[in-house]
């Protein structure tokens, strides 16, 4: 999997917009990021209340919208599962968009 653990100030350099989940006060909180980092994400809770997750894709001008949201997890274990195959179907989902894109300029070249 191409996703891995960073710190905070490095997931903070992809200035993604405010989420709540940054917000709470809460026991753990983690983030990531794919090595082209155009998919990004936190997971965020306490283990009595919950874990939530938000996993965000990045645009060509470098803005991030959420592309997935994830809570009520009763474990960190289990939010963190459903978290990274959310992150891996948003990364595989740009890949597929970059492969059509690519086809189609290819497509287009043809007398």
């Amino acid at each position: 999997m191409s996703f891995q653990s960073i710190r905070r100030e490095e997931f903070d350099r992809f200035l993604p917009p405010p989420l709540v989940l940054g917000r709470l006060i809460t026991e753990r909180v983690d983030w990531f990021a794919n090595t082209a980092g155009n998919i990004i994400g936190t997971i965020a809770g306490k283990a009595d209340e919950g874990w939530s997750y938000a996993a965000l894709k990045g645009d060509p001008r470098g803005n991030y919208r959420i592309c997935s949201l994830g809570g009520e997890t009763c474990s960190f274990d289990a939010a963190r599962t459903r978290f990274l195959k959310d992150m891996e179907a948003a990364e595989k989902a740009e890949e597929e968009l970059a492969r059509l894109e690519k086809r189609k300029v290819m497509t287009n070249r043809r007398p």
